[in-house]
């Protein structure tokens, strides 16, 4: 879908691994780190919110709160990248976010894709004494809130800086892609933790097993999209917003929500096992290795071989 030439999707630079502190830490480990500060920020402030979404806070959890949660990941990910390559590092991962010349048939599996998927869980819910599609009533307030809601999710949202800008790069310096794509699927499924506590979310409805095989799911078609479109964040990030825009949007009947949960990531199930089908599991890609985005810089290959 693209003839776009492959490109280093994460860069690095040599280090002394035997730096002391935390930065030498950061350096001989940086997946652990990834990992640990990625839940450690995020938690910091998304237990207070749960906590204020069951009425146990004894103040409003503010909005600016939200906003900062949302890119503690992103922190997390930058902090990495500053110890392990320094600006260019940061540089480079955020380049990622503005690969697009991909092939518009890229896009239209990214929104119809997302859609179709949530949109079947819906439809197919009467099945498990659902009541089925709710279509909301079109408005202008409608569609601008809609927009509104879909930028505010983009923007904020900086989780796929971690898990495919970060992670999944590192990971496939020695995995393989079906194998960094269950690893990364797992503690994606674990991050979200405190909303299974949270009363209505999405999370809870589904319960911890099945949205953790869901989440393993969907990061293998996550591992799918992003190395087959040059390793574009962009891409990634639009799946992702996409998919919580069409839940919102088209959301279930709170009394429905377990089933049409349970279904969603059954679906994803169903898609990630095509792609392994379809692509192999050593780079989740039919294309050659060559067309493929050079995942890590010799230096990086080296530090990840000696962690």
């Amino acid at each position: 879908m693209s003839t776009a030439s492959a490109q280093t999707v994460l860069r690095g630079q040599a280090f002394d691994p035997r730096a002391a502190g935390p930065l030498g830490l950061i350096r001989r480990h940086p997946i652990a780190a990834l990992i640990v500060l990625t839940f450690g920020l995020t938690w910091l402030l998304e237990i207070p919110r749960v906590l204020d979404a069951r009425g146990e806070l004894p103040f409003a959890f503010p909005f600016w709160g939200v906003i900062l949660m949302g890119w503690m990941p992103g922190f997390a990910a930058i902090i990495v990248a500053l110890a392990t390559g320094g600006r260019a590092a940061v540089k480079a991962l955020f380049a990622r976010v503005l690969v697009w010349r991909v092939g518009w048939p890229w896009y239209l599996l990214v929104i119809g894709g997302t859609a179709a998927i949530w949109l079947s869980a819906v439809l197919i819910n009467p099945l498990f004494g659902g009541s089925g599609l709710q279509l909301p009533e079109f408005s202008l307030d409608l569609l601008i809130g809609l927009v509104i809601s879909f930028v505010l999710l983009f923007l904020v949202n900086s989780e796929e800086l971690v898990w495919r800008g970060s992670l999944l790069p590192r990971l496939q310096a020695r995995w393989s892609a079906l194998g960094a794509s269950v690893f990364i699927g797992l503690f994606e499924g674990l991050f979200h933790l405190p909303l299974f506590f949270q009363p209505g979310s999405d999370q809870a409805a589904a319960g911890l097993p099945v949205f953790v095989i869901g989440s393993i799911a969907g990061a293998i078609v996550f591992s799918w999209l992003f190395n087959n479109t040059l390793g574009s964040l962009l891409l990634v990030q639009l799946f992702h917003i996409f998919a919580n825009t069409w839940i919102t949007l088209f959301a279930a009947a709170p009394a429905d929500n377990v089933a049409t949960q349970w279904l969603f990531n059954g679906f994803l199930v169903v898609m990630a096992a095509v792609v392994v089908a379809a692509c192999g599991t050593r780079r989740l890609s039919r294309k050659s290795p060559s067309e493929l985005p050079v995942i890590v810089q010799p230096e990086v290959l080296a530090a990840a071989a000696s962690e």
